[in-house]
């Protein structure tokens, strides 16, 4: 075999197999390269999973804090809305209470006002029927005051017409007596000397004479005057 050729097919062969070698050395590199980049690509994604999970449950807690924070805070809402609807019934169940006692007390009020004006009118009627019957006897007493003063008027006014004529009567009686008295003699008191010591009781008995003389002469009285003038 020719010694050149066999050089060749060395060269060759060694070419050959220095290039299968690289191929290899080359295809182990890139592979291992190729899986380290797997590996750090994995482990990323692995992070950035790891990453996001931790993201996503701390977003799941914090909702979760919200959600119950928010819970919470209905609930507590809720006591106090049904706090503040309690109060505000009680409120209103005070006031339609009230509402009704007012009411209660204002037709007790209107009741005892129409029974105190019952019996105001009562009175009123009773008292004035008193003062009717009261004016009627004070009418009666003044009218029959004043018959009773027009009776003794006219008594009154009789007996002075009867009072006139008999002092008419007896003025014209004793108009006559004077004038008949006239008539008759007056006795002197004049004594003589020797009687001096008896001229008293001389005296005296002339007087009574004369006015014995001078009384009229008795009369019967009409019927129905007095006995004294």
């Amino acid at each position: 075999m020719n010694r050149g050729l066999i050089i060749t097919l060395i060269v060759v062969a060694l070419a050959v197999g220095g290039g299968v070698y690289g191929y290899r050395n080359h295809k182990q590199t890139t592979e291992r390269e190729m899986q380290e980049r797997r590996a750090a690509f994995d482990k990323a994604e692995a992070a950035r999973k790891a990453e996001i999970a931790k993201k996503n449950e701390d977003a799941e807690a914090e909702a979760r804090r919200l959600a119950e924070a928010k819970a919470v805070a209905e609930s507590e809402a809720s006591a106090k809305e049904l706090e503040r609807l309690r109060a505000e019934q009680a409120e209103a169940e005070a006031r339609r209470i009230a509402a009704e006692e007012q009411a209660s007390q204002a037709i007790k009020a209107r009741e005892r006002l129409a029974l105190e004006k019952q019996k105001a009118d009562a009175e009123a009627r009773v008292e004035l029927e008193r003062r009717v019957k009261a004016a009627a006897e004070t009418e009666a007493a003044r009218l029959a005051a004043l018959q009773e003063i027009s009776r003794l008027e006219q008594e009154k006014k009789a007996a002075a017409d009867r009072e006139a004529a008999r002092l008419a009567a007896l003025q014209r009686q004793q108009e006559l007596e004077a004038s008949e008295a006239q008539k008759i003699p007056v006795i002197s008191r004049s004594i003589l000397p020797s009687d001096y010591k008896r001229r008293e009781h001389y005296y005296l008995d002339v007087e009574m004479q004369n006015a014995e003389n001078a009384k009229p002469p008795t009369r019967p009285k009409p019927a129905g005057q007095s006995a004294t003038p």
